[in-house]
């Protein structure tokens, strides 16, 4: 379980820097739209840098994929989330962006969160494989969810005429992006086995093709909020949601069983609930310096609206 968890520690890291590189490009490129998808395929692609990102969040995932094979989702999930204090700091540095006292609170309970996680570790039995209807309808109800929070941002928007806050996109995001994980735990499972004919029980499941669906989903989502957003509100929120979501619905759909020592259960589920609360610390608008009698401060969208 040690090499899963260090395993774990650099996906993160590939993870978020990823994320920083394509918000750099976002910024150079014309206004894209979830609505607009060939145009939207077309900008992206033809950006070297958002590419060069792109490649380093897929190295990231792959990371992932081992992880998964590794450490149970409940333990593997939350330690993911810690690499969002690099995220800061990346974004401070390369995009310049401005960190405030309510997202270093945030990062305070991630800390928290990691902490609980690794003290409620115990060997414990993986969960593998899941029923394909439970798996099918689980991820369509995903997707019913996730399309309402993006719809409710994009109406929001065209109602007050103010930029709409990041946690809406991200929140739609992280929900297909949680359920495309769902997919790489299940080709996990296909790989702790240790059985032949990986390659072809992996194309004969369900999990490529719902994978493919949800993840393709949910970066068109995330990449429109992206851009539209901070990189600090957009991708916290899409990595705790999403998180969230898969240590959820993953440990349901895939009979992965919680820790059986109550201490360890309560440290564990307190860890959850510490990185579900991160969300609410976080900013819904972006926040902008402004000059007040000669002195800087911050302002909020509602405020300068």
């Amino acid at each position: 379980m040690f090499f899963g968890i260090i395993l774990a520690l650099i996906a993160t890291v590939l993870y978020n820097a990823g994320f920083v590189l394509e918000k750099r490009a976002l910024r150079d490129l014309p206004k894209i739209s979830a609505h607009r998808v060939g145009h939207l395929v077309r900008v992206l692609c033809g950006s070297r840098a958002w590419v060069t990102g792109f490649l380093v969040m897929g190295m990231g995932l792959l990371c992932q994929l081992g992880v998964m094979s590794l450490v149970p989702l409940s333990v593997g999930q939350p330690i993911q989330l810690a690499g969002l204090a690099l995220l800061v700091v990346f974004s401070a540095v390369f995009l310049g962006e401005r960190t405030t006292p309510r997202e270093w609170t945030g990062l305070g309970v991630l800390a928290l969160s990691l902490l609980l996680v690794c003290l409620s570790m115990e060997p414990t039995r993986l969960g593998l494989h899941a029923g394909t209807g439970v798996l099918l309808a689980v991820s369509a109800g995903t997707v019913v969810v996730a399309m309402g929070a993006f719809l409710a941002a994009i109406r929001s928007g065209r109602r007050t005429g103010r930029p709409v806050p990041g946690v809406l996109y991200g929140a739609a995001s992280g929900l297909l992006y949680g359920a495309g994980a769902l997919q790489t735990k299940g080709v996990a499972g296909f790989l702790a086995d240790h059985a032949g004919g990986v390659i072809g029980r992996t194309l004969a499941s369900p999990y490529p093709y719902l994978y493919v669906l949800m993840s393709g989903a949910g970066l068109l989502l995330f990449q429109t909020g992206l851009q539209r957003g901070r990189a600090s509100i957009v991708v916290p929120v899409s990595s705790v949601v999403g998180s969230v979501y898969t240590v959820m619905a993953g440990t349901a759909v895939f009979g992965e069983p919680l820790p059986e020592d109550p201490v360890r259960l309560v440290l564990r589920s307190a860890g959850f609930a510490a990185s579900i609360v991160v969300v609410v610390l976080m900013p819904r608008h972006d926040e902008e310096p402004v000059e007040v009698l000669g002195a800087p401060a911050l302002v909020t969208s509602d405020q300068a609206g």
